[in-house]
Order: structure tokens, then sequence, then C-alpha cells
């Protein structure tokens, strides 16, 4: 029989080690929700699980709501995506590590090019077009779960009103999980 992966020990609580090298090529961290599920009756499927995921109807309402009121690219992610945004050049769009990193950390960031901040590059693989941006992290029984992403161009820039408006709104999607 040939051997598919790698081989662990149940421990006596039930528990198995996922590999580090896995864990880094799939990005999964300490706290992240897998979902563990059985498949041809005798085989284990671990998926990685995203809370935001049963957010998407809200999510798609909140970035068309938010960005009819601050007039700017609004986006709403999990911890590696982009789920929701008022332009569609940005669903699915891949978040890269700084931003991701960014998120865990469950702090507002707030970069303006006026203000000399070094800008931030969202998405793998791609340069940064913006010069405000605003992150406002989605956080659930103390775990980041996701954001809310405001990219403004050099002409208009957000105010703390904005700031405001992305922190109610995240409160709102972060209340609606159950």
């Amino acid at each position: 029989m040939e051997s598919k992966g790698i081989v662990r020990r149940v421990d006596e609580l039930g528990r198995i080690v996922l590999p580090r090298e896995m864990r880094k090529m799939l990005n999964v961290r300490e706290g992240s929700k897998l979902e563990i599920g059985i498949v041809d009756g005798n085989k284990f499927l671990l998926t990685k699980y995203s809370d935001m995921i049963s957010l998407k109807e809200y999510s798609d309402a909140v970035a068309n709501a938010i960005s009819v009121s601050i007039e700017h690219d609004v986006l709403i992610s999990d911890m590696e995506k982009v789920l929701s945004s008022n332009k569609k050049k940005y669903l699915n769009k891949e978040l890269n590590d700084q931003v991701q990193e960014l998120i865990y950390k469950k702090e507002i960031v707030i970069k303006k090019k006026d203000d000399g901040s070094e800008m931030l590059n969202f998405f793998v693989n791609t340069e940064n077009e913006f010069s405000c941006q605003l992150i406002v992290p989605i956080v659930k029984d103390g775990d980041a779960i996701g954001a809310i992403i405001i990219l403004a161009l050099e002409n208009k820039c957000f105010d703390d009103s904005s700031v405001k408006i992305c922190k109610a709104f995240s409160k709102y999607l972060s209340d609606q999980i159950s």
C-alpha cells in the first residue's frame, strides 16, 4: 500500500499534531478553526473553517452600505481573502501575509500617505495604488475572524466618521455569528 502522507499517533485525548510544514503551507495558526468530517466512510477530512463564509449575504449588504456612505472601495474579508466588496475586481483576492498578520493583531490600522505612513500592498502579487488605507478587524469571542478594509485614492481620503462606521458594521457582522 502506498503512503499518502505523514503518520502521526493519536494521544489519550484524541489529539494529533499537524506538521509545521503543512500548517505553514495552509496558513493554519494557533486558534485557527478546522472543520472535521468523514469521507467515504473511513477517511477524515480536515478543512479550514471561516465564520465569515456564513455571513456572505450580510457582508455583501454591509460592503455596499458602507461604500454608499463613504464613497471608497470597501472590502470585507475573512482571514485570507476578500469575500465581499462594492467592486467585483476585489472578490476572492488573497490578502498578503502582512495584512493577514495585522488582522490577527485585532487592532485598527490607519495608513495615510500624506501622514508619511508606509502604505501596504494588500494582495498577493499586486502593487499598491491607494493613498489611504483602513483595516477594522471583525472580532468574535476574542478571535479575529476577518476585517472591513477601506481603500481610498489620493484625491479623497476617509475621516474619523468612516472609522466609526466601519467599527459599527464590524460589531454588527460579529453579532450575526451564532
